[in-house]
C-alpha cells in the first residue's frame, strides 16, 4: 500500500471515530434501537425467542419458562424483543434485573428468592407507566410493607431499627429491607435460619400479593389480560473463587428442590438460568431455551466457512459503524469486507467479543483506512484476555476441538463447574444447525495447539493425554 494512503484524521473524522467508538459499547438494545441486527430472528435453527413466546402464548394462563445465554450473546437484547412481541399481542409484561435485588456472589436460598421475586414484582408493577394516572390499589400496601411486617409479626432477628417504621412511612421499611437482603450476610442468613421451617408460610404470603397484583391488573385492562414477569440475570449468580461451587450448588437446589414453588399463579413467569442447567437434570418442564452462538464455520474438519453467521456479523459491523464511518474505517472496494472480517473472524460468533476487538481497532487507529497492523494489535489485545491456559484446560479444550462435543468426564459438580467456566469465558462454543455442538473459540486454537504439543513433547506422551 503507498504510504499516502493512510491519512491523519480530519476533525470531520476525529468526531465520527468519536461517534462510532460509543455506538461499539456494550449495552443491551431495545428493538427498534437503530443499532439493533436481528441476530436470531433468522437463525436457520429457529428463532429461540420465537419458540419462547410460541410456548407461552400456548400454555394458558400461567407458566414457568427458563431462557439461557452465554454472557455476550446477546441474551438481554432477545428477552427485550420476545417483552415487545408479546406487548404486541396484547399481554402485560413486567421485566426486572435480578442482580437489583440478589447478591451475586452470595449463595442464594428459597427463602432469599420469594422475597426478592415479589418485591421485583411488586417493583417492576408500580413502576409501570400504564398505571401512572390511575395508581393501583397495591401501592397502598406494597410487597415491601407485607413482607416487612410478615417478618416482624414472625420475629425474625434483625438489627434494631433495621425494618423499624420511619417518619416517611412503612415503605421505608421496605426500601431498608431490599438493601439489607442484598448487601449484608448477617442478616439474610437470620433470614434464612428463620423461615427455614416456614417456607410455605413465606411462598403463602408471595402467592397471595401475585394474585392480588393479577385481579388489579384485570380490573385496570379486562378479565382476559394475561400477564408475563421476566426476571432476569439470575445466570450471572456465580461467586468468587472462594465460594463458586458453593453459589452454584445453591442455585442448582433452588429450581431442582423448589421448581412448584417458583411457579406463579396465573403469570407467565420467565427466568434466565446458567447454561449448566443443560448438563444437569432439575425436575423442570423442559431443558431452558437456549441462545446459541452465531454460526460461522461448519461443523466438518476443515471448519467451513458460514456465509449466513459471517453475512450476519457483517450487517453487525456496518450498523454500528454506518455506511460513512464503515467505509472510511475499513476502506474502499473489497477491501472494506476484508478488513472488517479479520476482526468477524475470530469472535467466536459472540457479538460481545466482536464489539470489544472494534473498539480495541478503533481506539489504536489514528490513520484511516486501518491498517493491518492495527487490526493485528487489536487481536492480539482481545487474545490476552484468554491467557494463560493451564495445560489440563488446554488438552481438555483440544479434545473439544477435535470431538465438536463437551467432553464432559461426569456430570459432578467439579466438571460442570469447569465447563461452566469454558462455557461463560467463550474458550468454549456453542452452536446449532440442526445438532447442537461445541468448538473452541478461534482466538485461542493455536494456543491450544501448541500447549498440548509442548506437553506431550516434555512428557513423552504421544496421545496428548
Amino acid at each position: 500500500m503507498h504510504p499516502g494512503y493512510l491519512m491523519a484524521l480530519s476533525d470531520i473524522q476525529k468526531q465520527l471515530r468519536k461517534r462510532i467508538y460509543q455506538r461499539l459499547a456494550d449495552e443491551a438494545l431495545a428493538p427498534g434501537n437503530p443499532l439493533y441486527e436481528p441476530l436470531y430472528e433468522n437463525h436457520e435453527d429457529q428463532d429461540p425467542v420465537n419458540l419462547l413466546y410460541d410456548h407461552i402464548e400456548l400454555s394458558g394462563p400461567e407458566s414457568l419458562q427458563l431462557f439461557s445465554g452465554f454472557r455476550g450473546s446477546g441474551k438481554t437484547t432477545e428477552l427485550l424483543r420476545l417483552k415487545r412481541r408479546l406487548e404486541e399481542e396484547g399481554f402485560l409484561v413486567l421485566y426486572s434485573d435480578a442482580l437489583e435485588y440478589v447478591n451475586p456472589s452470595e449463595p442464594i436460598d428459597i427463602s432469599d428468592f420469594l422475597i426478592a421475586l415479589g418485591g421485583a414484582f411488586n417493583d417492576a408493577l408500580l413502576s409501570e407507566p400504564v398505571f401512572a394516572d390511575k395508581p393501583l390499589e397495591l401501592a397502598k400496601n406494597s410487597y415491601w410493607q407485607r413482607i416487612s411486617n410478615f417478618l416482624q409479626n414472625t420475629a425474625v432477628g434483625v438489627n434494631e431499627g433495621t425494618l423499624k417504621t420511619s417518619v416517611t412511612g412503612p415503605v421505608s421499611a421496605g426500601i431498608d429491607l431490599k438493601l439489607e437482603l442484598k448487601t449484608s450476610p448477617t442478616f439474610r442468613q437470620n433470614v434464612q435460619k428463620f423461615l427455614a421451617s416456614r417456607i410455605g408460610e413465606l411462598r403463602n404470603e408471595a402467592h397471595r400479593f401475585f394474585e392480588d397484583g393479577v385481579k388489579e391488573i384485570r380490573k385496570f385492562f379486562g378479565e382476559d389480560k394475561q400477564v408475563v414477569f421476566i426476571f432476569d440475570s439470575l445466570e450471572q449468580l456465580r461467586g468468587s473463587l472462594s465460594n463458586e461451587k458453593e453459589v452454584l450448588q445453591s442455585i442448582e437446589r433452588l429450581f431442582a428442590n423448589h421448581l412448584p414453588m417458583l411457579r406463579i399463579p396465573y403469570i407467565h413467569a420467565v427466568y434466565t438460568v446458567p447454561p449448566w442447567f443443560k448438563f444437569v437434570k432439575i425436575g423442570g418442564p423442559r431443558p431452558p431455551f437456549m441462545l446459541p452462538s452465531i454460526r460461522q464455520w461448519d461443523n466438518d474438519d476443515a471448519r467451513s466457512r458460514c456465509d449466513h453467521g459471517c453475512s450476519v456479523l457483517n450487517n453487525f459491523i456496518r450498523k454500528r459503524f454506518g455506511d460513512e464511518g464503515y467505509s472510511q474505517f475499513f476502506g474502499p472496494g473489497a477491501e472494506c469486507d476484508a478488513k472488517a472480517e479479520k476482526l468477524a473472524d475470530v469472535c467466536g460468533g459472540h457479538f460481545r467479543d466482536l464489539l470489544r476487538l472494534l473498539r480495541e481497532a478503533v481506539l489504536r487507529a489514528d490513520t484511516w483506512p486501518v491498517s493491518d497492523e492495527i487490526l493485528e494489535r487489536a487481536r492480539l489485545e482481545v487474545r490476552g484476555d484468554y491467557l494463560p491456559i493451564a495445560i489440563d484446560d488446554a488438552i481438555w479444550l483440544a479434545k473439544i476441538g477435535e470431538l465438536r462435543e463437551c467432553a464432559l468426564p461426569s456430570v459432578g459438580s467439579d466438571d460442570v463447574n469447569r465447563l461452566t467456566r469454558f462455557l461463560d469465558t467463550h474458550f468454549v462454543l456453542y452452536l446449532k444447525n440442526g445438532d447442537e455442538w461445541y468448538d473452541i473459540h478461534p482466538l485461542i486454537r493455536e494456543e491450544v495447539d501448541m500447549i498440548v504439543e509442548r506437553h506431550k513433547a516434555s512428557s513423552g506422551d504421544k496421545s496428548g493425554t
